[in-house]
């Protein structure tokens, strides 16, 4: 049985960075690993779709090249299309990431049970993750607990 979470891609870097945050031994340390590899395997796609959708919008040089923004890395959008822009970036991070881990079923149970009551508090954008994740978590092995019941 294929096993995965579905977050939005606005939703994975949160994710991640939270994951990062947490004190976890043995297999659900390793289970925190692997999911944080795979959800930056779908942060890398989200940006690149994000790089390659803002493309049409981006306001060019006389030799082609893009012009850069005030803060590094950023760039300028052309002005009448800055709408478009916007609704183009916010379709994608609304898109649904996808991420399967079923052959990392184990060591992703083993992280759902460390997780499921940890003992420290989470705020802010740490609460607000660890609620996605959970909501995830909680789906993809609610099943299992039912059939041993």
């Amino acid at each position: 049985m294929t096993k995965t979470l579905t977050f939005k891609n606005e939703e994975l870097a949160a994710i991640g960075n939270f994951l990062g945050t947490l004190s976890l031994k043995n297999k659900a340390s390793r289970g925190r690993t692997k999911l944080i590899k795979l959800i930056s395997a779908k942060n890398d796609e989200y940006n690149e779709e994000r790089k390659d959708a803002l493309e049409p919008f981006i306001k060019k040089d006389e030799a082609g090249n893009s012009v850069e923004g005030d803060t590094p890395g950023s760039v300028v959008l052309i002005e009448e299309k800055q709408d478009e822009a916007t609704a183009a970036i916010k379709e994608i991070d609304e898109e649904s990431a996808v991420i399967d881990f079923t052959e990392y079923s184990e060591k992703m149970k083993a992280l759902y049970d460390a997780i499921v009551d940890y003992s420290s508090e989470f705020s802010n954008q740490d609460a607000m993750a660890y609620d996605l994740l959970m909501d995830q978590l909680e789906s993809a092995f609610e099943n299992e607990t039912e059939g041993t019941k």
